[in-house]
């Protein structure tokens, strides 16, 4: 039994825009010290609970270019009276703009409106992989697979884009995202086509399939169509990848490349609920949706993988936003205080041999990988990530602290934090020594147990559980 602090509750909002709806989840994380007395602080999110549900509506558009800002953030407004709660009782979350909805001119206006509006520490954020990797978490795929010790992928199909995600063991193994989904071709009540993706025609080109506005749609077409873009699906899920993948695979995503194959399939998404329901009414959504799950159906019975039914189908990814988004930095964190919080600070991961060299207080290869990563971010705020030392020595410390203190004297503001975060736990002795390297009243942050990546960002809240744990977010912002 834990003798730590006693229990801190966070209340996070989901908040997801999607190409077809848009729907919010609030959600009540639990975060304790789960150390025994005398022991070091181990600080864990201990349960999470779902405690209320917005209706899923459709994404207000003002074209096909342009995002109705005002409509959508009238949704949330709605949905915020209606859960008795106001942006300042909100601790975490996520807004995630996703699929085809991320493409729209003013995207990223209407993220920074709803992350302002949606509390301090709510973060707006965007990027196919990632919200593969949450909408994976949400449908429940990644505990199915850690429960089974079996790999599981979970295809998140939505009205522009499918996410897929792929876990062994419940640990994240890949993830990719490609342009198809139910809305790729969307009609009218008379049957008459009104809107196609140009993607649909990139992939339909493979089996000389081209279909314009002002087509009109018939049962034969519609199978055609579901065929077409089922195939794709299935072609980027096997280990082995023909054209369709390379046609198909979103901007900034990458293709799978699986060193075990898959066992087990769930589905989330829009088209999950024409799956799994069996919808035989091609035509009750004006759009692609039920023809891919029938063609889906149909293909998975010579496929090799079992089709298990996920938690959550058409609310993986708000549920993932709101529940999955967040974690927590705690045991051995060094901080000041008036740097809270932190928003939408981009990251600077330091090289291997960069990092060795700052154990020999050699700065040269690092402030060169930081003075182009400046260049290209044009942001004055940053924070350092290392991969840090897992046992490391007294003066590991002292030379390091010396190192990132004459890298931020050199590289960065005077009047900026210098933020530091470790892969491995070391971050407390770190930010002391830094703290007495330093020759300025700079506020100095450093957060331990947290992996990251260059370009990915990271939102910082204020400290819980008596000061000795920090709420983070980290996320991926496609804008840029």
């Amino acid at each position: 039994m834990s003798l730590g602090e006693k229990n801190n509750k966070i209340l996070s909002v989901g908040i997801d825009i999607g190409t077809t709806t848009t729907s919010m989840i609030l959600s009540k994380l639990a975060v304790e010290n789960t150390a025994m007395v005398y022991m070091a602080p181990n600080v864990e999110l201990t349960s999470k609970e779902i405690i209320y549900k917005s209706p899923v509506y459709l994404t207000p558009l003002i074209s096909e270019e342009r995002l109705d800002g005002d409509k959508i953030r009238e949704i949330i407004e709605n949905e915020y009276r209606s859960a008795g709660i106001t942006p300042d009782d909100v601790d975490s979350g996520a807004v995630i703009i996703t699929g085809e909805s991320a493409l729209k001119e003013n995207a990223r206006l209407i993220t920074d409106k709803l992350s302002e509006f949606a509390g301090d520490f709510v973060v707006a954020t965007a990027g196919p992989d990632l919200e593969s990797i949450i909408a994976g978490r949400g449908a429940g795929t990644e505990s199915f697979s850690k429960v089974y010790g079996c790999v599981a992928a979970n295809l998140d199909i939505g009205g522009g884009t499918t996410n897929i995600s792929v876990f062994n063991c419940g640990d994240l193994v890949a993830q990719t995202c490609i342009d198809v989904g139910g809305r790729l071709i969307r009609y009218d009540d008379h049957g008459e086509i009104t809107y196609v993706s140009k993607r649909f025609n990139d992939v339909g080109k493979e089996r000389n399939i081209y279909v314009v506005p002002g087509m009109r749609v018939d049962d034969n077409k519609m199978a055609l169509a579901g065929d077409l873009l089922s195939d794709v699906i299935l072609d980027a899920v096997h280990q082995e990848h023909y054209s369709f993948t390379r046609i198909a695979t979103t901007k900034n995503s990458r293709k799978l490349n699986l060193t075990y194959p898959i066992q087990f399939i769930t589905l989330s998404g829009g088209v999950a609920d024409c799956y799994y329901n069996d919808e035989q009414d091609l035509y009750k959504y004006n759009d692609l949706g039920v023809a891919i799950a029938q063609a889906l159906r149909k293909k998975f019975q010579s496929e090799p993988y079992e089709i298990v039914e996920s938690k959550e189908t058409i609310r993986a990814t708000v549920v993932g936003a709101g529940i999955y988004t967040t974690e927590v930095s705690g045991s051995t964190i060094s901080y000041s205080e008036e740097v809270f919080p932190l928003k939408n600070l981009p990251v600077f991961k330091v090289g291997e041999k960069a990092e060795q060299a700052l154990y020999e207080c050699d700065t040269r290869i690092a402030r060169e990988e930081l003075g182009w990563f400046l260049d290209q971010s044009q942001n004055e705020k940053i924070g350092i990530c290392i991969k840090g030392k897992k046992k490391a020595s007294y003066q590991d410390i002292i030379n390091l602290a010396k190192s990132l203190v004459e890298i931020d004297e050199d590289c960065l503001g005077w009047d900026t934090p210098l933020v530091v975060l470790s892969e491995n736990d070391m971050a407390k002795a770190l930010g002391q020594m830094i703290e007495r390297e330093i020759k300025n009243d700079k506020c100095v942050l450093c957060l331990d147990k947290i992996k990251m990546g260059s370009g990915d960002y990271i939102d910082i809240g204020k400290p819980i559980l008596n000061g000795i744990a920090v709420p983070i977010v980290i996320k991926t912002l496609i804008f840029n």
